[in-house]
């Protein structure tokens, strides 16, 4: 039996559920105690793992696919750190955690429980390609979230205009959320504002962290494209048939 077909959609979901409260209150927790110039960083990711855990608990149609984009988000991140600093426990535990987010909430008997609901797919009269559509958005816009937070908000000196890009970044995905054309706009423009700026600090480095930093950024915009692709296409031909 595959765990697309398995049962237990309760026990499953409260794993999903237990990691995703953990890591809210884990970071938020950690944010206030290192106080300073991380406070704005850990908040952002605890709020960010918070609403992937309140839309869950509520059953919101879009909560399986923003989960498992953070369970995408810490699996990519685990992996790049253990192919770029060779084996870490902590790194590989973060992994690991991240998996039991994303493997629980696999199934078609999961999906029922959220996006296969009639009601949204009426209300928005979307076909089966629209709503492949909407799950790669929220997929791809949910793991570049919280790349995108330790991009904007680790500390360093051009503060002000990361506030912008990362207020840019969660306009779009709240647009995206709302099933709004709009948001998709948002988060493309946040796409090619994070790779500019990141291109550029990569062109510029001059030490480690900058180099890093800088990746994560391009990261970043690599996982917005993934949101922002699916929708390119019927924009095109609707402009065409205008």
């Amino acid at each position: 039996m595959s765990i697309k077909s398995l049962g237990f959609l309760g026990e499953r979901r409260a794993v999903a559920l237990l990691l995703l409260g953990f890591y809210t209150s884990i970071f938020f927790i950690t944010g206030i105690a290192l106080g300073g110039a991380w406070v704005k960083c850990f908040v952002a990711l605890a709020a960010t793992y918070g609403v992937a855990f309140f839309g869950l608990a509520a059953g919101y149609f879009w909560a399986r696919w923003f989960a498992m984009g953070l369970g995408t988000s810490g699996l990519t991140m685990a992996m790049l750190g253990l192919m770029t600093q060779g084996w870490n426990t902590g790194i590989a535990v973060w992994g690991a955690m991240h998996a039991l987010i994303y493997l629980p909430l696999l199934g078609h008997r999961m999906a029922d429980q959220y996006e296969n609901q009639q009601g949204w797919r009426q209300r928005f009269n979307l076909d089966d390609y629209g709503v492949a559509r909407v799950k790669r958005a929220v997929h791809g816009a949910a793991t570049a979230l919280p790349t995108m937070i330790f991009y904007t908000l680790a500390p360093k000196q051009d503060q002000a205009a990361m506030l912008g890009l990362l207020l840019l970044t969660s306009i779009g995905v709240f647009g995206l959320l709302r099933m709004r054309f709009w948001g998709v706009l948002t988060l493309a423009g946040a796409g090619v504002w994070a790779l500019v700026s990141a291109g550029g600090n990569v062109a510029a480095a001059g030490c480690c962290f900058s180099s890093t930093h800088a990746l994560v950024g391009l990261l970043a915009a690599l996982f917005i494209g993934m949101a922002v692709t699916p929708f390119i296409g019927p924009a095109l031909r609707q402009l065409r048939e205008r």
